[in-house]
């Protein structure tokens, strides 16, 4: 069955004297296409923080084909999305300023540097650190162990945001409920995080790029789980972007049909204590189950660790 689509480019051309964005641009595509032109690389320019930097690229290129995990950013990531996914264009400046133009350069630039395993040939994963807070109260740090095993080319995209600091001061957006059908007094929990504007909106939680599916058929949901946000529409296999979600209940309508890339190994009960936070509307529409007060993710770290057996 064919399926009608539109087609749309957009070029961020990222001038940093004046700090300004332009989109030119336009071909016939079969979907939505954003491309966001290379930016020239400053010769002493700085790393992300927490990038690990190799001395030279064919040093990268020898540790990502020899990590098994191992995929480029042009074959993990789309630039192209379907009409019917309504996907619309990323905001300019995120809630804190950044340009969503110049941090998806950052993340094409540190991909191939998230390696899965260390200088030694062991395998490696990821902790990523997010500390959180409500106005000047501190509610801890929660902890989430990255599982490249389940999806290493997600937890490569989320270990990435956070390097170059795309969620720093980012928000916990929203409180998902939902009854269970044909389970009495069942519920659905999760709550998301991530989306780079304030009013949170899914069609534009993006930075100009979607991470492919990897969805686990036998992976089942339970509390802790931590997995990449979709699109609200019947095309939306492939809108994962920033935004994640963290389960607080066991999940089956969502086994199999969302990517599940890590489980939170501290801070459960911090978790448990935003989603009790009170929100601006309960019934159905934009604002519902979005919190009263912003609760900020001050700071997002990622740390490498070697994977136990």
């Amino acid at each position: 069955m064919f399926r009608r689509t539109r087609s749309v480019c957009v070029q961020w051309l990222i001038l940093a004297a004046v700090g300004l964005v332009m989109g030119i641009g336009c071909r016939d595509t079969s979907g939505v296409s954003i491309e966001v032109a290379p930016q020239q690389a400053s010769t002493d320019a700085e790393a992300p923080a927490g990038a690990d930097v190799p001395t030279n690229s064919s040093e990268t290129a020898e540790k990502a084909t020899a990590d098994r995990l191992h995929q480029p950013f042009s074959q993990a990531c789309t630039t192209e999305i379907h009409a019917d996914s309504g996907v619309a264009l990323p905001p300019v400046y995120t809630l804190t300023g950044k340009n969503t133009g110049l941090l998806n350069e950052e993340v094409q630039k540190v991909w191939d540097q998230i390696r899965f395993m260390d200088a030694a040939g062991k395998p490696q994963t990821y902790v990523v650190a997010l500390e959180v807070g409500i106005g000047e109260r501190s509610l801890g740090t929660i902890e989430i162990l990255m599982q490249p095993e389940w999806a290493p080319n997600h937890v490569r995209n989320f270990v990435a945001l956070t390097q170059v600091g795309y969620y720093d001061g980012l928000r916990f957006d929203r409180v998902v409920r939902q009854r269970v059908d044909g389970e009495s007094g069942s519920e659905l929990l999760v709550v998301e995080a991530g989306a780079p504007t304030e009013n949170a909106d899914p069609a534009t939680s993006h930075l100009g790029y979607w991470v492919l599916p990897e969805f686990q058929p036998d992976l089942k949901h339970e509390a802790g789980f931590v997995g990449a946000c979709l699109m609200p529409s019947e095309d939306n296999a492939e809108t994962a972007a920033c935004r994640f979600y963290i389960a607080l209940t066991p999940a089956p309508a969502m086994d199999g049909n969302f990517t599940v890339f890590g489980k939170v190994t501290r801070g459960l009960e911090i978790v448990r204590e935003i989603s009790q936070q009170p929100v601006l509307s309960g019934d159905a529409g934009p604002d519902q189950g979005r919190f009263s007060t912003p609760i900020v993710i001050r700071r997002a770290v990622a740390s490498p660790m070697p994977v136990v057996k």
